[in-house]
Protein backbone atom coordinates (compact mmCIF):
# COMPACT_ATOMS: atom_id res chain seq x y z
CA UNK A 1 0.00 0.00 0.00
CA UNK A 2 1.45 3.35 -1.04
CA UNK A 3 -0.05 7.23 -0.09
CA UNK A 4 -2.88 8.29 -2.82
CA UNK A 5 -4.11 11.36 -3.22
CA UNK A 6 -7.71 11.95 -3.77
CA UNK A 7 -8.89 14.21 -6.80
CA UNK A 8 -12.17 16.16 -7.10
CA UNK A 9 -15.29 14.99 -8.88
CA UNK A 10 -17.33 16.49 -11.32
CA UNK A 11 -19.40 19.34 -10.06
CA UNK A 12 -22.59 17.42 -11.45
CA UNK A 13 -21.34 13.87 -9.90
CA UNK A 14 -21.16 15.41 -6.59
CA UNK A 15 -24.53 16.71 -6.74
CA UNK A 16 -26.12 13.67 -7.50
CA UNK A 17 -24.01 11.97 -4.35
CA UNK A 18 -25.05 14.41 -1.65
CA UNK A 19 -29.11 13.98 -3.29
CA UNK A 20 -28.69 10.44 -2.60
CA UNK A 21 -27.18 11.26 0.78
CA UNK A 22 -30.07 13.58 1.42
CA UNK A 23 -32.28 10.11 0.27
CA UNK A 24 -30.94 8.15 2.92
CA UNK A 25 -30.19 10.35 6.05
CA UNK A 26 -34.30 11.27 5.46
CA UNK A 27 -35.07 7.71 5.22
CA UNK A 28 -37.06 6.84 8.52
CA UNK A 29 -37.62 10.00 9.80
CA UNK A 30 -40.54 9.08 11.77
CA UNK A 31 -39.43 5.85 12.85
CA UNK A 32 -40.69 5.03 16.32
CA UNK A 33 -36.72 4.00 17.49
CA UNK A 34 -33.33 4.19 16.67
CA UNK A 35 -32.62 0.65 15.52
CA UNK A 36 -36.27 1.19 13.08
CA UNK A 37 -34.04 4.38 11.76
CA UNK A 38 -30.98 2.67 11.12
CA UNK A 39 -32.53 -0.22 9.43
CA UNK A 40 -34.43 2.33 7.35
CA UNK A 41 -31.36 3.75 6.50
CA UNK A 42 -29.52 0.76 5.74
CA UNK A 43 -32.37 -0.34 3.43
CA UNK A 44 -32.21 3.13 1.34
CA UNK A 45 -29.19 2.88 1.20
CA UNK A 46 -29.31 -0.75 -0.25
CA UNK A 47 -32.22 0.28 -2.63
CA UNK A 48 -30.27 3.47 -4.17
CA UNK A 49 -26.93 1.45 -4.37
CA UNK A 50 -29.01 -0.95 -6.78
CA UNK A 51 -30.35 1.77 -8.92
CA UNK A 52 -26.93 4.31 -9.07
CA UNK A 53 -26.62 6.56 -12.08
CA UNK A 54 -24.45 4.64 -13.79
CA UNK A 55 -22.88 8.19 -15.89
CA UNK A 56 -22.05 9.29 -12.47
CA UNK A 57 -20.49 6.31 -11.49
CA UNK A 58 -18.73 5.96 -14.88
CA UNK A 59 -16.77 9.24 -13.37
CA UNK A 60 -16.23 8.00 -9.88
CA UNK A 61 -14.61 4.63 -11.27
CA UNK A 62 -12.37 5.86 -13.88
CA UNK A 63 -11.62 8.72 -10.99
CA UNK A 64 -10.52 5.94 -8.87
CA UNK A 65 -8.91 4.01 -11.60
CA UNK A 66 -6.68 7.14 -12.16
CA UNK A 67 -5.87 8.15 -9.00
CA UNK A 68 -4.63 3.74 -7.65
CA UNK A 69 -1.12 3.07 -7.75
CA UNK A 70 0.75 1.56 -10.93
CA UNK A 71 -1.99 0.46 -13.60
CA UNK A 72 -5.71 0.49 -12.34
CA UNK A 73 -4.32 -1.43 -9.22
CA UNK A 74 -6.07 -2.70 -6.05
CA UNK A 75 -5.42 0.35 -3.51
CA UNK A 76 -5.48 -2.56 -0.48
CA UNK A 77 -3.13 -5.07 -2.27
CA UNK A 78 -1.53 -3.37 -5.48
CA UNK A 79 -1.33 -7.35 -6.74
CA UNK A 80 -4.53 -7.79 -8.21
CA UNK A 81 -6.55 -5.25 -11.37
CA UNK A 82 -8.90 -2.69 -9.03
CA UNK A 83 -12.52 -3.86 -10.21
CA UNK A 84 -14.73 -3.10 -7.46
CA UNK A 85 -15.99 0.48 -5.97
CA UNK A 86 -15.43 -0.26 -2.25
CA UNK A 87 -16.87 1.49 0.50
CA UNK A 88 -13.91 2.07 3.50
CA UNK A 89 -16.79 2.56 5.89
CA UNK A 90 -19.02 -0.36 4.84
CA UNK A 91 -22.66 0.86 3.89
CA UNK A 92 -24.17 -1.54 6.31
CA UNK A 93 -22.41 0.11 9.02
CA UNK A 94 -22.51 3.14 7.50
CA UNK A 95 -25.18 3.85 4.90
CA UNK A 96 -25.33 7.88 5.18
CA UNK A 97 -21.90 7.30 3.85
CA UNK A 98 -22.79 5.18 0.78
CA UNK A 99 -23.05 7.88 -1.69
CA UNK A 100 -20.12 9.43 0.05
CA UNK A 101 -17.17 10.52 -2.42
CA UNK A 102 -14.29 10.23 0.17
CA UNK A 103 -15.25 6.71 1.63
CA UNK A 104 -14.89 4.98 -2.05
CA UNK A 105 -11.52 3.58 -2.84
CA UNK A 106 -10.62 0.98 -5.63
CA UNK A 107 -10.65 -2.54 -4.49
CA UNK A 108 -9.64 -6.16 -6.37
CA UNK A 109 -12.81 -8.84 -5.65
CA UNK A 110 -10.17 -10.74 -3.31
CA UNK A 111 -9.98 -7.70 -1.06
CA UNK A 112 -13.30 -6.34 -1.15
CA UNK A 113 -14.93 -9.95 -1.07
CA UNK A 114 -13.16 -12.43 0.51
CA UNK A 115 -11.18 -10.26 3.10
CA UNK A 116 -12.56 -7.09 4.39
CA UNK A 117 -16.33 -7.71 3.46
CA UNK A 118 -17.97 -5.62 6.36
CA UNK A 119 -15.08 -6.07 8.65
CA UNK A 120 -14.04 -2.63 10.14
CA UNK A 121 -12.87 -2.74 13.53
CA UNK A 122 -12.47 1.03 15.12
CA UNK A 123 -11.47 2.77 19.08
CA UNK A 124 -13.53 5.47 20.29
CA UNK A 125 -15.69 5.28 17.15
CA UNK A 126 -12.62 5.61 14.58
CA UNK A 127 -11.13 3.19 12.63
CA UNK A 128 -8.51 0.78 12.87
CA UNK A 129 -7.88 0.35 9.79
CA UNK A 130 -5.66 2.40 7.00
CA UNK A 131 -7.69 4.67 4.63
CA UNK A 132 -4.93 4.84 1.84
CA UNK A 133 -6.48 8.09 0.41
CA UNK A 134 -6.27 9.97 4.23
CA UNK A 135 -3.19 7.53 6.06
CA UNK A 136 -0.21 7.25 5.12
CA UNK A 137 0.85 3.52 4.94
CA UNK A 138 4.47 3.91 5.49
CA UNK A 139 3.72 5.07 8.79
CA UNK A 140 1.19 1.90 10.13
CA UNK A 141 3.18 -0.73 7.62
CA UNK A 142 6.63 -1.86 6.55
CA UNK A 143 7.20 -3.79 3.65
CA UNK A 144 10.27 -6.56 3.95
CA UNK A 145 12.58 -7.87 1.44
CA UNK A 146 10.62 -11.24 2.59
CA UNK A 147 7.24 -9.97 0.77
CA UNK A 148 5.78 -9.78 4.12
CA UNK A 149 4.47 -6.74 6.12
CA UNK A 150 5.27 -5.57 9.29
CA UNK A 151 3.13 -3.65 11.91
CA UNK A 152 4.41 -0.46 13.06
CA UNK A 153 0.77 0.89 14.64
CA UNK A 154 -2.58 -0.73 15.50
CA UNK A 155 -3.98 0.29 11.88
CA UNK A 156 -0.97 -1.67 10.47
CA UNK A 157 -1.96 -4.88 13.23
CA UNK A 158 -5.55 -4.94 12.36
CA UNK A 159 -4.92 -3.64 8.42
CA UNK A 160 -2.92 -7.01 7.31
CA UNK A 161 -5.39 -9.69 8.31
CA UNK A 162 -8.29 -7.47 7.37
CA UNK A 163 -7.14 -6.61 3.69
CA UNK A 164 -5.53 -9.93 3.71
CA UNK A 165 -2.05 -8.39 2.94
CA UNK A 166 -0.35 -11.69 4.45
CA UNK A 167 -1.62 -13.84 2.17
CA UNK A 168 0.94 -16.37 0.68
CA UNK A 169 0.59 -15.52 -3.06
CA UNK A 170 0.71 -12.00 -2.52
CA UNK A 171 3.44 -12.43 -0.20
CA UNK A 172 5.57 -14.02 -3.01
CA UNK A 173 4.38 -11.91 -5.44
CA UNK A 174 5.93 -9.38 -3.89
CA UNK A 175 10.11 -10.97 -3.47
CA UNK A 176 9.72 -11.37 -7.24
CA UNK A 177 8.83 -8.07 -7.59
CA UNK A 178 11.81 -6.84 -5.44
CA UNK A 179 14.00 -8.92 -7.72
CA UNK A 180 12.69 -6.92 -11.11
CA UNK A 181 12.34 -3.46 -9.56
CA UNK A 182 16.58 -4.16 -8.93
CA UNK A 183 16.84 -4.78 -12.24
CA UNK A 184 14.73 -2.03 -13.73
CA UNK A 185 16.98 0.86 -11.61
CA UNK A 186 19.83 -1.07 -12.98
CA UNK A 187 18.68 -0.95 -16.60
CA UNK A 188 18.08 2.52 -15.80
CA UNK A 189 21.30 3.46 -15.11
CA UNK A 190 22.18 1.73 -17.65
CA UNK A 191 20.12 3.34 -20.36
CA UNK A 192 20.96 7.05 -19.24
CA UNK A 193 25.44 5.88 -19.17
CA UNK A 194 24.33 4.93 -22.93
CA UNK A 195 23.02 8.60 -23.61
CA UNK A 196 19.24 6.25 -24.95
CA UNK A 197 16.84 8.42 -23.02
CA UNK A 198 13.98 6.70 -24.83
CA UNK A 199 14.88 3.73 -22.90
CA UNK A 200 15.80 5.64 -20.00
CA UNK A 201 12.20 7.64 -19.73
CA UNK A 202 10.11 3.64 -20.57
CA UNK A 203 12.10 1.96 -17.79
CA UNK A 204 11.04 4.92 -15.23
CA UNK A 205 7.34 4.67 -16.47
CA UNK A 206 7.56 0.98 -15.76
CA UNK A 207 8.93 1.27 -12.26
CA UNK A 208 6.33 4.18 -11.33
CA UNK A 209 3.46 1.63 -12.85
CA UNK A 210 4.85 -1.32 -11.74
CA UNK A 211 2.15 -3.81 -9.72
CA UNK A 212 3.52 -3.50 -7.05
CA UNK A 213 4.69 -0.19 -6.44
CA UNK A 214 5.08 -0.23 -2.90
CA UNK A 215 7.92 -2.57 -3.54
CA UNK A 216 9.90 0.47 -5.30
CA UNK A 217 8.80 2.24 -2.35
CA UNK A 218 10.73 -0.41 0.20
CA UNK A 219 13.73 -0.21 -1.55
CA UNK A 220 13.79 3.19 -1.95
CA UNK A 221 13.38 3.04 2.09
CA UNK A 222 16.07 0.28 2.38
CA UNK A 223 18.98 2.05 -0.07
CA UNK A 224 18.94 4.84 2.57
CA UNK A 225 19.25 3.43 5.63
CA UNK A 226 20.37 -0.09 7.19
CA UNK A 227 20.39 -3.36 4.94
CA UNK A 228 21.20 -1.84 1.54
CA UNK A 229 24.32 -4.22 1.11
CA UNK A 230 22.24 -7.51 1.95
CA UNK A 231 18.54 -6.68 0.64
CA UNK A 232 19.86 -4.65 -2.86
CA UNK A 233 22.59 -6.23 -5.82
CA UNK A 234 25.84 -3.79 -5.92
CA UNK A 235 24.85 -2.44 -9.12
CA UNK A 236 21.12 -1.29 -7.92
CA UNK A 237 23.01 0.55 -5.08
CA UNK A 238 25.20 2.49 -7.25
CA UNK A 239 22.82 3.13 -9.74
CA UNK A 240 20.49 4.80 -7.11
CA UNK A 241 23.68 6.62 -6.04
CA UNK A 242 24.64 7.67 -9.38
CA UNK A 243 21.19 8.89 -10.55
CA UNK A 244 19.40 10.45 -7.33
CA UNK A 245 16.48 11.73 -9.02
CA UNK A 246 14.93 7.77 -8.82
CA UNK A 247 14.15 8.40 -5.14
CA UNK A 248 11.91 11.23 -6.30
CA UNK A 249 9.68 9.72 -8.57
CA UNK A 250 7.04 8.42 -6.15
CA UNK A 251 6.65 11.93 -4.44
CA UNK A 252 3.91 12.84 -6.59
Amino acid sequence: MRKLRREPLSEHATRVLWKQTVKVVEAGRSAPSRSKLAKARKDEARRLWKQKAEGTFDEIRATLKAIASGVERCMYCESNEGTDIEHFWPQKRAPCRAFDWTNYLLACSACNSNHKRDRFPRRHGEPLLINPTEDDPLDHIVLTPTGKYVPLTDKGENSIPVFGLDRGPLERSRVIAWAAVDGLIVRYANACARDDFASALETQRALCEYPQVSVFAAILRVAAGMGAEEFLSPECRRALAAYPEIKNWLDG
